[in-house]
């Protein structure tokens, strides 16, 4: 039998707090929300690490050759001098962004003047050794060494043609002959975690990500004229990058979107207004009396939102429940609700396992 859901449960766990903040909106028979949930990195790193130093080691040595290569590539390829440096330290910065964000970790960047020098290039130099890597930590075993390796960016700006609405005098819009501007960068770079309680690389991973920017206009002039500078898409796409990778190594926070239904009867358009006022509680209530209508519709669709309302506070096996008894119901959603709720359980199992090493 599945327990009645008459209020959220107080006690502080994993799965509570996983649940942050809900936005709503609705079409049809079915409204939308937004639940913050926190999602586990998707590689696991190991337990004993409780801080991230970040280290820029994409410029090349202090020589001649090392500094005319980059500007002989910026010439050649059009990104400008030191646009990848600048680039290369806008994704350390997007990467340090995003772990501020996770509870797992904390995260501080070295400073530019103990920056490690490599190639300067998109291939790597070889690995760290073991002697930097601990006066980069000051010996600390419980911080690992994240470094940016390599970067490198190519941006390409390409028109089209296009139809894009013209207001006339008269107040109306007619859609005219016009180009767009598209504004292609494309980001590769290489990271690699050292650790120096095991003096291994935990991870050394090359990372491929591309940003998009679009403008249109009656000519291509205009058009490109309202594309960011070339500089600005770089930082962009490198920001972007870091942000990547940092989802790839800590637990994040982001948003899911969930459906509930809010028709069947007057009872359930009630609850679905004490909603979008988060009055989860009453509205709580109402489903779980309606669970038992002796309309199998209505009964399935009140199913379906206990398991979201039992979801929101953070308990995924009621929720589970819950969407089983939708389904004997012959709801229709409830199916991939199921499989959606099934995922978020084995994701809060790996979750765990990332967050208990935390001190």
């Amino acid at each position: 039998m599945i327990r009645k859901f008459l209020r959220f449960p107080a006690v502080f766990t994993i799965a509570t707090f996983l649940f942050g903040g809900l936005i709503t909106f609705s079409s049809c028979k079915v409204s939308h929300t937004q639940l913050q949930v926190l999602q586990p990195a998707d590689i696991m790193l190991p337990a004993h690490f409780q801080k991230f130093i970040l280290v820029d080691r994409t410029r090349p040595p202090k020589t001649t050759q090392g500094q005319a290569i980059n500007i002989i590539e910026g010439l050649l390829t059009g990104e400008g001098v030191f646009q990848d440096r600048w680039g290369a330290e806008d994704c350390l910065e997007g990467l340090r962004q995003e772990l501020t964000r996770t509870p797992r970790y904390t995260v501080t960047i070295a400073p530019v003047d103990t920056s490690l020098k490599g190639t300067g290039t998109r291939q790597m130099a070889a690995p760290l050794d073991w002697k930097t890597v601990a006066r980069m930590l000051n010996n600390d075993t419980a911080t690992a060494l994240v470094v940016l390796e390599a970067f490198d960016s190519n941006t390409n700006i390409l028109n089209e043609v296009a139809q894009i609405p013209q207001r006339a005098a008269d107040g109306t819009t007619t859609n005219v002959p016009g180009i767009r501007a598209i504004g292609r960068v494309n980001v590769y770079s290489v990271w690699r975690i050292y650790d120096l309680k095991h003096k291994t690389i935990v991870d050394q991973y090359p990372q491929e990500s591309q940003q998009q920017f679009d403008n249109t206009g009656i000519n291509a002039q205009i058009a490109e004229s309202g594309l960011p500078t070339k500089r600005q898409m770089v930082s962009r796409a490198g920001v972007s990058a870091g942000i990547q990778y940092g989802h790839r190594i800590a637990p994040q926070w982001i948003w899911v979107a969930r459906e509930y239904y809010r028709k069947g009867n007057p009872e359930m358009k009630s609850a679905a207004r004490l909603v979008r006022f988060n009055g989860w509680q009453q509205a709580t209530d109402t489903w779980n009396k309606q669970a038992t209508n002796a309309d199998r519709k209505i009964a399935g669709r009140a199913s379906f939102n206990m398991a979201l309302a039992a979801e929101q506070s953070g308990d995924i096996d009621l929720a589970l429940q819950w969407i089983d008894r939708a389904i004997q119901f012959g709801d229709r959603r409830a199916p991939r609700y199921q499989q959606i709720l099934q995922q978020r359980k084995f994701e809060i199992q790996k979750l765990e396992e990332q967050m208990k090493s935390k001190k």
